[in-house]
């Protein structure tokens, strides 16, 4: 997860001329750098796979088979990063859970008798997560399923989709995303902001970059922190598919 000489400087080169604004709202702010999501160690857990010829962006695995999730390209990396940074902590942040958060944070949720839930911001931001049946014969069998529209409908933006024995600490860090106003910070006129309102951030390029090394920074040392005080846990490796890219999760 340490950032390597060569990766800050093409990350630096990268973002060198992009003057970064403030972008609200998130969800409809752009992909963003994917590097927003951080990776771990090649001693893996769990599996990453970004595929920018894929409906499935971004494929993130349990080496066991357990669980999956997808998120489209358009998703923010920051909306992505709530799942993964979790995941990559190790060990579950005390959390309310994914549908309290969302109540908390104002949406309308619907708990259905069944085990299935929906729920949806209030205000504009449209903006839909849902846990529904896999099989209709199989109550045991649910999905996360989430996308964002536009203000006016029509076809989603974008979509997530998870399945199978996911941790809640996971989805609660991913509806800490979801839930949070916060704007996100895009380059000038970024043409992928679907319409996104976007105001200076008061930010040179120079400090844009330097805040996003601090994370990843602060990030590593609490994750290693962790990691050197945690039993040593084996699973079996599983066979990676193809694809354009491919990293690992701790």
């Amino acid at each position: 997860m340490a950032l390597s000489t060569s990766q800050r400087a093409s990350y630096s080169r990268d973002h060198h001329s992009k003057i970064p604004f403030l972008t609200e709202p998130r969800h409809l702010a752009g992909p963003g750098d994917p590097r927003t999501v951080l990776a771990g160690p090649a001693q893996a857990r769990h599996r990453l796979i970004l595929d920018p010829l894929s409906t499935s962006y971004w494929q993130i695995e349990s080496a066991d088979w357990s669980w999956c999730a997808s998120f489209g390209r358009m998703v923010p990396a920051e909306i992505v990063a709530g799942f993964t940074d979790r995941l990559i902590a190790g060990t579950p942040r005390s959390g309310i859970g994914p549908w309290a958060r969302m109540e908390e944070a104002g949406w309308s949720v619907e708990r259905r008798p069944d085990g299935t839930a929906e729920a949806c911001p209030s205000g504009p931001h449209q903006i839909r997560a849902a846990l529904a049946k896999v099989y209709e014969d199989n109550p045991e069998q649910a999905a996360w399923r989430v996308e964002a529209l536009l203000e006016y409908g029509g076809t989603p933006v974008w979509r997530m989709w998870i399945s199978g024995a996911i941790p809640e600490y996971l989805l609660d860090g991913l509806a800490e995303q979801l839930v949070t106003t916060a704007p996100v910070v895009r380059g000038m006129y970024d043409p992928e902001s679907h319409g996104a309102r976007q105001e200076p951030s008061g930010l040179t390029p120079e400090q844009a970059v330097e805040a996003h090394f601090a994370r990843v920074d602060a990030f590593d040392r609490r994750a290693r922190s962790h990691h050197r005080t945690r039993p040593a846990v084996s699973l079996p490796a599983p066979t990676a598919p193809s694809a354009p890219a491919s990293v690992s999760l701790r």
